[in-house]
């Protein structure tokens, strides 16, 4: 990359800055029904502590979630070093990284879309998600392992470029790996259908929003998640 890449850089993230502060107040946000912004007052970090001790003690079924919650992150090394850095020259590998982070926005919208269709039952919509993701995970993860197998880090082969014969199927993979990333993440952040599915209505879409309609409990959830 030449110096102009790095200065573009610089120059849209000092935009970004600037366009911050052309941000409205919150106090001065009306809404389209007139209500206005209520703004809370921020917690402190001991209550923050705190809150996720006590929401340990009165949810423990929470517990059950934690490995789900460890794997919505772990991949992302693999994927952008092992495989993305590893197997395609630097170019391709900047293609596949724009190709990628697109491709969530589609995974985010067609399971959030699907996890808010309030016609069917919670149970059905938290079964489906998770035979979705099921399926998903054996079909994505499957065609990864037929991609790397034989690949190792001591033969690691010619980089791919995008312009390379071949190139159509490995690039279809990572950007299924970007749809699958958001399909997961989305899917946590809905989560417990399956334990207190009937418990309560009118919650945000998906299996950890379905635990509870108070929004600082859901705090604490989202807490023990990240």
């Amino acid at each position: 990359m030449t110096d102009g890449t790095y200065v573009g850089f610089i120059v849209l993230t000092a935009l970004g800055a600037i366009l911050a502060w052309c941000l409205v107040n919150s106090k001065d946000v009306v809404r389209s029904d007139g209500s206005r912004v209520i703004m809370m007052k921020n917690a402190s970090w001991r209550s923050e502590i705190l809150g996720l001790w006590e929401c340990l003690k009165s949810d423990i079924y929470i517990v059950s979630l934690f490995p789900m919650f460890w794997a919505s992150n772990w991949f992302y090394t693999y994927q952008q070093n092992g495989a993305n850095h590893s197997r395609f020259d630097t170019r391709t590998a900047a293609l596949n990284n724009t190709l990628y982070w697109s491709s969530q926005i589609g995974g985010a919208f067609v399971f959030g879309y699907c996890l808010d269709i309030a016609r069917y039952k919670r149970s059905v919509r938290a079964k489906a998600a998770w035979v979705a993701l099921f399926l998903l995970t054996m079909a994505i993860w499957g065609g990864g392992y037929a991609f790397q197998n034989g690949h190792t880090r001591a033969h690691p082969g010619a980089p791919i470029d995008w312009t390379s014969g071949g190139y159509a199927g490995p690039v279809i993979l990572y950007m299924l790996y970007g749809f699958y990333d958001a399909a997961w993440q989305t899917c946590v952040y809905c989560m417990e259908m399956l334990l207190e599915a009937s418990a309560m209505a009118n919650s945000m879409p998906g299996f950890m929003g379905s635990l509870s309609n108070n929004s600082r409990k859901l705090a604490n959830y989202a807490g023990w998640y990240k």
